[in-house]
């Protein structure tokens, strides 16, 4: 849940018990003598990591801490955008395989058409050359790196530096972004960069090793004017582009972090074929593998 939205008693309990004001907090699901229960992960007095259960007038019934027996479920909350578990592998990080982000074989994705009454143009690029390391679920990993172009009625707008992994499983992790805006071509300003393990400690998930319909995650989770919650609400989606027609596409709901709502859809064997901003639609206008 967003912070806001958690009751007054709730945050109270969590901040006097080692949590921070703006975390992330679980309402889960059943009650307890009636009340609604809520649980957030916290730094416990000898630095581990505590998950506090808190019943919505503020009452803390439970501090637990990580087992072997909860290993597992940290893994299965992983994949929802909570914070990594040791157990998670990256053996092969760059080798983005899911089908439907199938990065390790992708040269460059153009994309076209209008968002906001623009005329948009979307440049998607990997750089098999540029690396970047990141420590996670104990191992320092190489993320794959795409280079995204945007360009708004003929001027360049921003460029945008991705970094992608994919673990064992095949889930693709969202590890963050470097971003340039532009103004008369020259740079403006950074406006919604940010990197895991430097401003957050949840790895966003940019699609799920084997996505069905109700899934839900987030492929940011940084603060509250960098998130957002994803969903997927639809498979065996036929869409037709210039690039070509798909079939078996996913589509993925996307709720940002000013309250609006994009859809993406996902290709098997391709990726992103088509977005659909407020009031806008964006297609694939080519695909070139390497």
């Amino acid at each position: 849940m967003k912070w806001a939205d958690v009751p007054e008693a709730v945050r109270a309990t969590v901040l006097a018990n080692g949590g921070v004001a703006g975390q992330t907090v679980d309402r889960e699901n059943g009650k307890i003598k009636g009340q609604t229960v809520y649980e957030a992960g916290v730094k416990d007095k000898d630095g581990s990591i505590a998950d506090l259960v808190i019943t919505e007038d503020g009452k803390l019934v439970d501090t637990k801490h990580d087992d072997a027996a909860d290993a597992a479920a940290e893994k299965a909350q992983a994949a929802s955008g909570k914070k990594v578990s040791a157990t998670m592998k990256f053996s092969h990080p760059r080798d983005l395989t899911n089908p439907l982000l199938p990065l390790a074989y992708l040269k460059q994705d153009i994309l076209e058409g209008t968002e906001g009454g623009q005329k948009i143009r979307i440049e998607r690029t990997v750089l098999p050359n540029k690396h970047k390391k990141f420590k996670i679920a104990g191992q320092t990993i190489d993320a794959l790196v795409m280079e995204d172009r945007e360009i708004k009625n003929g001027e360049l707008e921003e460029v945008t530096l991705d970094y992608f992994a994919q673990d064992d499983e095949g889930t693709v992790y969202y590890l963050g972004e470097d971003v340039d805006e532009y103004d008369g071509g020259k740079v403006k300003g950074h406006s919604g960069a940010w990197l895991f393990g430097k401003d957050t400690q949840h790895a966003g998930v940019i699609i799920p090793a084997h996505p069905k319909v109700g899934d839900k995650f987030k492929s940011e989770d940084v603060n509250k004017e960098i998130h957002e919650d994803d969903e997927v609400v639809a498979v065996g989606e036929t869409v037709s582009v210039p690039a070509g027609t798909y079939e078996n596409c996913v589509k993925v709901k996307e709720m940002l972090a000013d309250g609006e709502v994009e859809f993406k859809f996902y290709a098997p064997g391709v990726g992103v074929v088509r977005e659909v901003p407020k009031g806008g639609d964006v297609v694939l206008k080519s695909h070139t593998t390497r």
